[in-house]
């Protein structure tokens, strides 16, 4: 697995040394300094989806706990994205990442059983977002009409996963990955009360899809929004480089990126589908692909700034977590007959 992560990189690596010596470094500087302090509206742009994606998260939570704060909650989103960009985990790491961050005051069962909801929501709102996109753009670009089959063989390739993820959750999925921890003789998992905790996780899916779904549809379409929010960017990006802008241009690039990104989303940090996937759909529309790579590029440092916040808010996480830790085992010792605490230390 390793090798394969090392090859894409060194390939990413080799594709961005060939991009720009085939179209020029200082064109490439040009349209990066064209951005300007624009960058810092879309970061800030970003943050408003972000907030978004949280609420959406929060919707899935039926029994909120009243001490856990819209902030931690969004703490965690953001921690959990800014993994799952810098591994290949397939989603599944920072989801894991979320859960945890909030486990003092959300119980692991739920929490895990809520980010894993909230998974299905934000695909869900892809979706919707890319078919709207599609419906919208395509029609309208005449020399875009030859990737309507491969697109919506795309579109269709999300709706029969995002179909598989829930079907999956149907399955005790939770469950089932205990028993083969315990075959698998992994000791962090194969405790029996993490067997307990598994059980109510399941339980908690089958009750959520069963009697809230209104919370579901609502949660959809926050992230549904958050999505909407991309369009938006590129419109600024082409306006910023001094480019001919217009909303459905800028729809159509979102919605072929999201399907370039959906293909390739074990590789980290979007390597190639980012900056290449730019390239080629703008190009395919008329533009230069220098002005595809750059807004990648822009877009990327807005997404390493968030990826910073994220981690600066997991490392301070646990900063915190480790001293609460030591209080509630030395509080434990000393609540222990004075036989008992001494054995123990």
């Amino acid at each position: 697995m390793r090798r394969l992560e090392t090859l894409i990189i060194l390939l990413a690596l080799g594709f961005y040394v060939w991009f720009l010596s085939r179209f020029g470094l200082h064109d490439i500087a040009r349209y990066v300094r064209y951005a300007g302090w624009g960058l810092v509206f879309t970061i800030s742009l970003e943050g408003l989806a972000r907030l978004a994606n949280t609420a959406g998260w929060r919707l899935t939570i039926t029994d909120y706990p009243r001490n856990l704060t819209f902030s931690e909650l969004f703490v965690a989103r953001v921690s959990g994205e800014a993994v799952d960009y810098i591994t290949p985990s397939a989603q599944l790491g920072g989801q894991f990442v979320m859960a945890m961050m909030v486990r003092s005051k959300l119980a692991l069962a739920a929490g895990l059983a809520t980010v894993v909801i909230a998974s299905l929501a934000e695909a869900l709102g892809q979706i919707g977002f890319v078919a709207g996109g599609l419906l919208v753009g395509l029609p309208l670009e005449a020399g875009m009409h030859h990737l309507l089959l491969p697109a919506i063989a795309g579109l269709a390739m999300a709706v029969i996963l995002a179909a598989g993820f829930f079907a999956v959750q149907m399955k005790q999925p939770f469950s089932q990955l205990w028993r083969l921890a315990v075959k698998l003789e992994v000791p962090q998992l194969a405790d029996p009360e993490v067997n307990t905790a598994a059980g109510e996780a399941d339980a908690r899916l089958l009750d959520f899809y069963a009697n809230h779904r209104r919370r579901l549809f609502a949660a959809c379409c926050c992230y549904l929004f958050a999505w909407a929010l991309g369009p938006v960017e590129i419109f600024i990006y082409l306006r910023l480089l001094h480019q001919p802008a217009s909303w459905t241009v800028a729809v159509l690039v979102e919605a072929l990126g999201l399907l370039i990104e959906r293909a390739t989303f074990l590789i980290p940090a979007k390597l190639i589908s980012q900056e290449g996937g730019k390239a080629l759909i703008f190009s395919m529309l008329g533009y230069p692909a220098g002005i595809g790579f750059a807004i990648g590029l822009i877009r990327r440092v807005k997404e390493l700034t968030w990826v910073g916040f994220g981690l600066a808010g997991l490392a301070a996480h646990r900063m915190l977590a480790q001293p609460a830790r030591r209080t509630d085992a030395d509080g434990a010792i000393l609540r222990m007959p004075e036989a008992q605490r001494g054995e123990s230390i």
